[in-house]
């Protein structure tokens, strides 16, 4: 009976949490290099770039779901027109990412193909930019191992064998959409300061999350807001800022990141260490080691939520990596 209750409580944690992975939402703390998810005009680089997250989460030390995402966005340039400054560039992005519990119960993935333009306005190779994504993302649930796991299968004397469940989430139960979003954005690829600033609509066309075509399943439309810092000295240190926000409906997830990263004298690495924040839920320390165009991170979640309150542990460590080259 315990091990049923820990799998249904699973379930609702789940749901709750990947919920607003629908409005785009990955959950992952390197805001400042996972950018494009949130807003596709916010593809600053000339260069190609891979980024790779994988996050795994843990409540009461035994229910755990884990993340993982890949992105690759690539400049439609040639090589020698990357060097130029002040030049406009089409960019394109694609990338796929996927929640799913240890036990296999809910599955969530998500696959986005996107496009970008950034013209230049003004000097010091400032950029506005504008861009356009398209999303599928489907999710799936699987409870064939979890016993009596909907009310209509109880009466007052306990399971009722043999009887199918007339709940919606029953086992097998599984939705799909697609998602259009767009974001503009102004930003800087300076040589001592790069910034930027920018915000997106996300579910611009308000799927419909149900097979049951009513305004209660469509989705609301996500507003998302990005800003980020970073100022390198003469001794090539860097010191960086970064903030991510949406709000969906009476939803949202405020991040906020702060790091400092100190060159290695007479190589081509670095180290840095950082403080994140996720508004009401967690602080995320981090330690990142840099080897010339190569980005190591890794984070922990610190839950100050009030999930506390109710006496759940819960506690997560993400790995990330991002290539340039």
């Amino acid at each position: 009976m315990f091990q049923m209750r820990k799998k249904l409580f699973a379930i609702l944690v789940l749901f709750c949490i990947t919920g607003f992975a629908r409005g785009q939402e990955i959950n992952f703390s390197r805001v400042q290099d996972m950018t494009i998810w949130y807003n596709q005009s916010l593809t600053t680089e000339k260069d190609n770039v891979l980024r790779m997250n994988y996050r795994s989460v843990r409540y009461g030390g035994d229910i755990a779901y884990n993340s993982v995402a890949a992105l690759f966005s690539t400049p439609l340039l040639s090589k020698e027109a990357r060097t130029r400054t002040n030049s406009g560039y089409f960019s394109l992005s694609a990338g796929a990412a996927s929640d799913k519990t240890n036990d296999g119960i809910l599955n969530n993935s998500l696959g986005m193909l996107g496009i970008s333009y950034a013209v230049p306005i003004g000097g010091h190779n400032t950029y506005l930019g504008v861009g356009f994504q398209g999303q599928y993302y489907q999710s799936n649930l699987n409870v064939a191992g979890v016993a009596n796991a909907f009310g209509d299968q109880f009466n007052n004397y306990g399971p009722i064998e043999g009887v199918p469940s007339a709940d919606r989430l029953a086992n097998g139960w599984s939705y799909g959409h697609f998602n259009i979003n767009t974001g503009v954005s102004l930003f800087s690829n300076g040589e001592t300061e790069k910034w930027y600033v920018g915000g997106s609509v996300m579910q611009v066309n308000e799927p419909y999350s149900y097979k049951v075509k009513a305004d209660s399943t469509r989705l609301k439309a996500t507003i998302g807001f990005q800003g980020g810092y970073r100022y390198k000295t003469k001794t090539d240190d860097e010191v960086g800022i970064f903030a991510s926000m949406s709000w969906q409906g009476p939803a949202y997830r405020h991040y906020f990141d702060l790091s400092y990263t100190k060159a290695i004298p007479g190589s081509d690495a670095s180290v840095g260490l950082g403080l994140g924040y996720r508004y009401d839920d967690a602080l995320v320390p981090n330690l990142e080691i840099r080897y010339q165009k190569l980005i190591i991170a890794v984070l922990y979640d610190v839950n100050i939520s009030s999930i506390n309150a109710a006496g759940i542990d819960r506690d997560g460590i993400e790995l990330s990596l991002r290539l340039d080259f």
